[in-house]
């Protein structure tokens, strides 16, 4: 596989070289060296995962290196897709999901040839347990609707934004990097003196009542849920998926911060429905060729 410059798309040859030059020959070699050098069996392994995009080669690159059926990890291919450098560390965490303390599992990539990891499950591994991980949100899932939608969002077919869309700011990366924490980390502040969280990060203490001056410890805000105190559906924002809609959350133990809303419809929205962060890609700077990223809150999943 392979994209010039000039190139919107990327180019491959058929696919029969791919399976068997590309992912049968890689991965087979790396997993093999692996086990040759740590002394090691296919029976020594309660799960063995790695990447292919053709579900039958999938199944005959674990038979051919002597693994069972049970042992080789889903592909989840078809219902996830190609997730390219992140696909063997989520069929990684899907094992280790259904892992027990002792296991040994076996990882291997695919890309510019193959690296091949063994690692053993310790009892850790049950403080997991209780994460989301990889089944959950494969099982709350949200589908698109339609094939527009989602080649607008991949910026493949050309929309008219409108006279609102088509200025964005330049990317200030001097004022992001300072600002790192407060954007990327989405961390604030709490007061020692009264304990009132606020966003972002505050010198003097915004409580009326307090108002004590570089009393502040940081404070994480992105794995603390809230609850939605208002939200909008705006018609002359423009959006990729219009309406805009954003509100004001309450987070629990206090602060409140305006968010854009993903995941949702607005008919389904309510006051006081319990929402939570999750880090999505906020614009795109396309003069600058940055992505700009920042959290957006969405009704808790199941």
């Amino acid at each position: 596989t392979w994209r010039a410059e000039e190139d919107k798309y990327n180019r491959a040859w058929e696919d029969r070289w791919i399976r068997d030059e590309g992912y049968g020959k890689f991965i087979s070699e790396a997993i093999s060296g692996l086990l040759e050098k740590y002394n090691l069996t296919p029976k020594d392994f309660a799960k063995v995962a790695y990447p292919c995009l053709y579900i039958r080669a999938h199944a005959d690159i674990g038979k051919r290196l002597g693994f069972e059926p049970g042992q080789i990890q889903d592909h989840l291919f078809t219902s996830m897709g190609h997730t390219g450098t992140a696909y063997p560390l989520m069929m990684l965490v899907a094992a280790l999901e259904d892992a027990k303390p002792g296991d040994k599992i076996l990882v291997a990539s695919y890309g510019n040839g193959s690296d091949a990891l063994f690692l053993e499950v310790t009892k850790e591994i049950e403080k997991a347990r209780d994460r989301r991980g990889v089944k959950k949100h494969l099982e709350s899932k949200k589908d698109l609707g339609s094939y527009e939608k989602y080649v607008t969002f991949r910026e493949i077919l050309d929309i008219d934004t409108g006279g609102r869309g088509e200025e964005i700011a330049g990317t200030q990366l001097s004022t992001l990097w300072r600002d790192r924490k407060t954007v990327l980390a989405l961390c604030g502040s709490k007061c020692r003196r009264c304990g009132t969280p606020q966003y972002p990060f505050q010198q003097v203490c915004g409580n009326p009542k307090c108002g004590a001056v570089d009393e502040m410890d940081s404070y994480r805000f992105s794995d603390r849920r809230g609850t939605l105190f208002t939200y909008t559906g705006d018609i002359l924002a423009f959006s990729p998926s219009p309406p805009a809609i954003y509100g004001m959350v309450n987070f629990e133990g206090g602060g409140r911060w305006m968010f854009d809303l993903n995941d949702c419809e607005l008919d389904a929205l309510q006051v006081g429905m319990p929402v939570e962060m999750s880090f999505r890609r906020k614009y795109h700077d396309m003069a600058r060729g940055i992505h700009g990223y920042y959290w957006k809150a969405t009704p808790v999943r199941a």
